[in-house]
Protein backbone atom coordinates (compact mmCIF):
# COMPACT_ATOMS: atom_id res chain seq x y z
CA UNK A 1 0.00 0.00 0.00
CA UNK A 2 3.02 2.26 0.43
CA UNK A 3 3.29 2.83 -3.33
CA UNK A 4 -0.32 4.00 -3.48
CA UNK A 5 0.25 6.34 -0.54
CA UNK A 6 3.35 7.85 -2.12
CA UNK A 7 1.54 8.34 -5.42
CA UNK A 8 -1.38 9.98 -3.64
CA UNK A 9 0.97 12.46 -1.96
CA UNK A 10 2.73 13.16 -5.25
CA UNK A 11 -0.55 13.83 -7.05
CA UNK A 12 -2.06 15.83 -4.16
CA UNK A 13 -5.11 13.62 -4.68
CA UNK A 14 -8.62 14.86 -4.00
CA UNK A 15 -12.13 13.42 -4.66
CA UNK A 16 -12.43 15.71 -7.67
CA UNK A 17 -9.39 14.26 -9.43
CA UNK A 18 -10.27 14.16 -13.17
CA UNK A 19 -8.60 10.79 -13.81
CA UNK A 20 -10.43 9.25 -10.87
CA UNK A 21 -13.73 10.55 -12.17
CA UNK A 22 -13.09 9.06 -15.62
CA UNK A 23 -12.14 5.77 -13.99
CA UNK A 24 -15.38 5.76 -12.02
CA UNK A 25 -17.37 6.16 -15.24
CA UNK A 26 -15.73 2.98 -16.52
CA UNK A 27 -16.76 1.25 -13.29
CA UNK A 28 -20.38 2.18 -13.94
CA UNK A 29 -20.02 0.62 -17.38
CA UNK A 30 -18.46 -2.47 -15.79
CA UNK A 31 -21.42 -2.90 -13.46
CA UNK A 32 -23.68 -2.98 -16.51
CA UNK A 33 -21.50 -5.48 -18.39
CA UNK A 34 -23.17 -8.80 -19.14
CA UNK A 35 -20.15 -11.03 -18.67
CA UNK A 36 -17.26 -11.28 -16.24
CA UNK A 37 -14.57 -10.87 -18.90
CA UNK A 38 -15.94 -7.51 -20.04
CA UNK A 39 -16.45 -6.38 -16.45
CA UNK A 40 -12.87 -7.22 -15.49
CA UNK A 41 -11.47 -5.60 -18.63
CA UNK A 42 -13.28 -2.36 -17.84
CA UNK A 43 -12.05 -2.48 -14.24
CA UNK A 44 -8.45 -2.87 -15.43
CA UNK A 45 -8.91 0.07 -17.81
CA UNK A 46 -10.25 2.10 -14.90
CA UNK A 47 -7.17 1.29 -12.80
CA UNK A 48 -4.88 2.38 -15.61
CA UNK A 49 -6.61 5.75 -15.47
CA UNK A 50 -6.44 5.87 -11.68
CA UNK A 51 -5.16 3.23 -9.24
CA UNK A 52 -7.29 4.98 -6.60
CA UNK A 53 -10.53 3.68 -8.08
CA UNK A 54 -11.69 1.49 -5.18
CA UNK A 55 -14.66 0.02 -7.02
CA UNK A 56 -12.38 -1.27 -9.78
CA UNK A 57 -10.26 -3.20 -7.25
CA UNK A 58 -13.45 -4.58 -5.73
CA UNK A 59 -14.61 -5.83 -9.14
CA UNK A 60 -11.32 -7.66 -9.64
CA UNK A 61 -11.77 -9.30 -6.23
CA UNK A 62 -14.70 -11.22 -7.77
CA UNK A 63 -12.56 -12.88 -10.44
CA UNK A 64 -12.94 -16.65 -10.51
CA UNK A 65 -10.15 -18.86 -9.27
CA UNK A 66 -8.75 -16.45 -6.72
CA UNK A 67 -7.43 -17.86 -3.46
CA UNK A 68 -8.76 -16.32 -0.22
CA UNK A 69 -5.45 -14.50 0.18
CA UNK A 70 -5.62 -13.10 -3.35
CA UNK A 71 -9.20 -11.98 -2.88
CA UNK A 72 -8.27 -10.39 0.42
CA UNK A 73 -5.36 -8.60 -1.22
CA UNK A 74 -7.64 -7.03 -3.85
CA UNK A 75 -10.13 -5.95 -1.20
CA UNK A 76 -7.40 -4.51 1.01
CA UNK A 77 -6.16 -2.50 -1.97
CA UNK A 78 -9.73 -1.37 -2.64
CA UNK A 79 -10.08 -0.05 0.91
CA UNK A 80 -6.69 1.67 0.76
CA UNK A 81 -7.49 3.22 -2.63
CA UNK A 82 -10.86 4.42 -1.38
CA UNK A 83 -9.32 5.99 1.71
CA UNK A 84 -6.59 7.75 -0.29
CA UNK A 85 -9.10 8.98 -2.88
CA UNK A 86 -10.71 11.12 -0.19
CA UNK A 87 -7.55 13.18 0.04
CA UNK A 88 -5.87 14.74 3.09
CA UNK A 89 -8.44 15.59 5.71
CA UNK A 90 -11.18 13.67 3.94
CA UNK A 91 -12.06 11.59 6.97
CA UNK A 92 -12.39 14.66 9.16
CA UNK A 93 -14.51 16.41 6.55
CA UNK A 94 -16.92 13.53 5.95
CA UNK A 95 -16.87 11.79 9.36
CA UNK A 96 -20.36 11.16 10.69
CA UNK A 97 -21.87 11.57 7.24
CA UNK A 98 -20.15 8.93 5.13
CA UNK A 99 -22.36 7.64 2.32
CA UNK A 100 -24.16 10.96 2.37
CA UNK A 101 -21.38 12.14 0.04
CA UNK A 102 -20.88 10.25 -3.23
CA UNK A 103 -17.11 10.53 -2.87
CA UNK A 104 -17.16 8.26 0.18
CA UNK A 105 -19.24 5.45 -1.28
CA UNK A 106 -16.50 3.46 -3.09
CA UNK A 107 -14.58 3.33 0.19
CA UNK A 108 -17.64 2.22 2.15
CA UNK A 109 -18.52 -0.43 -0.44
CA UNK A 110 -14.96 -1.77 -0.30
CA UNK A 111 -14.92 -1.94 3.49
CA UNK A 112 -18.24 -3.76 3.58
CA UNK A 113 -16.93 -6.33 1.10
CA UNK A 114 -13.73 -6.70 3.11
CA UNK A 115 -15.72 -7.28 6.30
CA UNK A 116 -17.65 -10.14 4.67
CA UNK A 117 -14.42 -11.64 3.37
CA UNK A 118 -12.88 -11.51 6.84
CA UNK A 119 -15.97 -13.20 8.28
CA UNK A 120 -15.85 -15.94 5.66
CA UNK A 121 -12.17 -16.51 6.42
CA UNK A 122 -12.96 -17.02 10.10
CA UNK A 123 -11.57 -13.66 11.24
CA UNK A 124 -14.85 -12.88 12.93
CA UNK A 125 -13.83 -10.23 15.45
CA UNK A 126 -11.90 -8.40 12.73
CA UNK A 127 -15.02 -8.47 10.54
CA UNK A 128 -17.15 -7.14 13.39
CA UNK A 129 -14.62 -4.38 14.07
CA UNK A 130 -14.86 -3.28 10.42
CA UNK A 131 -18.63 -2.86 10.66
CA UNK A 132 -18.47 -1.11 14.02
CA UNK A 133 -15.92 1.37 12.66
CA UNK A 134 -18.03 2.00 9.55
CA UNK A 135 -21.05 2.74 11.74
CA UNK A 136 -19.00 5.40 13.52
CA UNK A 137 -18.24 7.00 10.16
CA UNK A 138 -21.89 6.80 9.11
CA UNK A 139 -24.30 6.49 12.05
CA UNK A 140 -27.25 6.84 9.66
CA UNK A 141 -26.19 3.45 8.25
CA UNK A 142 -27.56 3.76 4.73
CA UNK A 143 -25.98 0.38 3.93
CA UNK A 144 -27.94 -1.49 6.61
CA UNK A 145 -24.74 -2.73 8.26
CA UNK A 146 -26.43 -2.91 11.66
CA UNK A 147 -28.48 -5.89 10.49
CA UNK A 148 -25.40 -7.86 9.48
CA UNK A 149 -23.62 -6.79 12.66
CA UNK A 150 -26.56 -8.00 14.74
CA UNK A 151 -26.39 -11.42 13.08
CA UNK A 152 -22.64 -11.68 13.56
CA UNK A 153 -22.84 -10.75 17.24
CA UNK A 154 -25.48 -13.43 17.72
CA UNK A 155 -23.19 -15.93 16.00
CA UNK A 156 -20.48 -14.94 18.46
CA UNK A 157 -22.85 -15.48 21.37
CA UNK A 158 -22.16 -11.94 22.54
CA UNK A 159 -25.53 -11.10 24.09
CA UNK A 160 -24.10 -8.03 25.83
CA UNK A 161 -23.17 -6.38 22.53
CA UNK A 162 -26.43 -7.57 20.96
CA UNK A 163 -28.40 -5.81 23.70
CA UNK A 164 -26.25 -2.69 23.31
CA UNK A 165 -26.86 -2.59 19.55
CA UNK A 166 -30.60 -3.04 20.02
CA UNK A 167 -30.64 -0.30 22.66
CA UNK A 168 -28.72 2.04 20.36
CA UNK A 169 -31.53 1.68 17.81
CA UNK A 170 -34.32 1.64 20.37
CA UNK A 171 -36.54 3.88 18.23
CA UNK A 172 -36.35 1.58 15.21
CA UNK A 173 -39.20 -0.89 14.89
CA UNK A 174 -38.01 -2.75 11.81
CA UNK A 175 -38.80 -6.46 11.61
CA UNK A 176 -35.15 -7.44 12.02
CA UNK A 177 -34.68 -5.51 15.24
CA UNK A 178 -38.19 -6.01 16.65
CA UNK A 179 -38.16 -9.79 16.35
CA UNK A 180 -34.63 -9.97 17.75
CA UNK A 181 -35.78 -7.92 20.76
CA UNK A 182 -38.41 -10.61 21.31
CA UNK A 183 -35.72 -13.28 21.08
CA UNK A 184 -33.48 -11.53 23.60
CA UNK A 185 -36.40 -11.04 25.99
CA UNK A 186 -37.15 -14.76 25.77
CA UNK A 187 -33.52 -15.53 26.55
CA UNK A 188 -33.74 -13.27 29.59
CA UNK A 189 -37.01 -14.86 30.71
CA UNK A 190 -38.87 -11.56 30.49
CA UNK A 191 -42.57 -12.12 29.95
CA UNK A 192 -44.25 -8.92 31.15
CA UNK A 193 -46.32 -6.01 29.88
CA UNK A 194 -43.20 -4.66 28.20
CA UNK A 195 -42.65 -8.06 26.61
CA UNK A 196 -46.22 -8.07 25.30
CA UNK A 197 -45.56 -4.64 23.75
CA UNK A 198 -42.39 -5.64 21.91
CA UNK A 199 -44.12 -8.80 20.70
CA UNK A 200 -46.96 -6.69 19.34
CA UNK A 201 -44.45 -4.38 17.63
CA UNK A 202 -42.70 -7.38 16.06
CA UNK A 203 -45.98 -8.77 14.74
CA UNK A 204 -46.88 -5.36 13.33
CA UNK A 205 -43.50 -5.13 11.60
CA UNK A 206 -43.85 -8.56 9.97
CA UNK A 207 -46.46 -11.14 10.91
CA UNK A 208 -44.86 -13.86 8.73
CA UNK A 209 -41.63 -14.26 10.68
CA UNK A 210 -43.01 -16.51 13.41
CA UNK A 211 -44.45 -18.86 10.80
CA UNK A 212 -41.23 -18.93 8.81
CA UNK A 213 -39.15 -19.65 11.91
CA UNK A 214 -41.29 -22.65 12.88
CA UNK A 215 -41.68 -24.27 9.46
CA UNK A 216 -40.79 -27.97 9.54
CA UNK A 217 -39.28 -27.47 6.12
CA UNK A 218 -37.70 -24.00 5.89
CA UNK A 219 -38.65 -22.09 2.73
CA UNK A 220 -35.43 -20.12 2.60
CA UNK A 221 -34.55 -18.84 -0.85
CA UNK A 222 -31.24 -17.27 -1.87
CA UNK A 223 -31.20 -13.62 -0.83
CA UNK A 224 -31.87 -11.23 -3.72
CA UNK A 225 -30.49 -8.27 -1.81
CA UNK A 226 -33.92 -6.69 -1.47
CA UNK A 227 -37.28 -7.60 0.02
CA UNK A 228 -40.75 -6.24 0.68
CA UNK A 229 -41.23 -4.68 4.11
CA UNK A 230 -43.72 -6.81 5.99
CA UNK A 231 -43.66 -9.46 3.26
CA UNK A 232 -42.83 -13.16 3.24
CA UNK A 233 -39.56 -12.47 1.46
CA UNK A 234 -38.51 -10.21 4.34
CA UNK A 235 -39.45 -13.03 6.73
CA UNK A 236 -37.30 -15.45 4.72
CA UNK A 237 -34.41 -13.00 4.90
CA UNK A 238 -34.88 -12.73 8.66
CA UNK A 239 -34.69 -16.51 9.03
CA UNK A 240 -31.60 -16.56 6.83
CA UNK A 241 -29.86 -14.01 9.06
CA UNK A 242 -31.14 -14.85 12.52
CA UNK A 243 -32.94 -18.21 12.42
CA UNK A 244 -29.96 -20.03 13.92
CA UNK A 245 -30.21 -17.89 17.07
CA UNK A 246 -33.83 -18.91 17.64
CA UNK A 247 -32.91 -22.56 17.20
CA UNK A 248 -30.13 -22.13 19.76
CA UNK A 249 -32.50 -20.54 22.31
CA UNK A 250 -34.27 -23.24 24.34
CA UNK A 251 -38.05 -22.97 24.24
CA UNK A 252 -38.17 -20.12 21.72
CA UNK A 253 -39.65 -22.10 18.83
CA UNK A 254 -42.21 -23.71 21.13
CA UNK A 255 -43.16 -20.23 22.32
CA UNK A 256 -43.61 -19.13 18.71
CA UNK A 257 -45.89 -22.07 17.97
CA UNK A 258 -48.13 -21.01 20.85
CA UNK A 259 -48.11 -17.35 19.81
CA UNK A 260 -51.32 -17.49 17.72
CA UNK A 261 -53.21 -18.76 20.78
CA UNK A 262 -52.04 -15.78 22.81
CA UNK A 263 -53.52 -13.17 20.45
Amino acid sequence: MAALEQLALKKNLSPGDPALRRAQVLVYDAWEARDTRSRNALAKRALKLSPFCADAWTILADASGLSPDEKGSYLTRAVAAGALSLGPGGFEEFAGHFWGFHETRPYMRARERLSHHLWTCGLREDAIAELEDMLLLNPDDNQGLRYTLLSWLLHQGDDTRVDALLAKHNDEQSAFLSWTRVLMALRAGEESKAFALITSEAMSANSHIGTELTRSTPSIKPSRGYYTLGGKDEAETYVELYGFAWIQTPGSLEWLKELPKRK
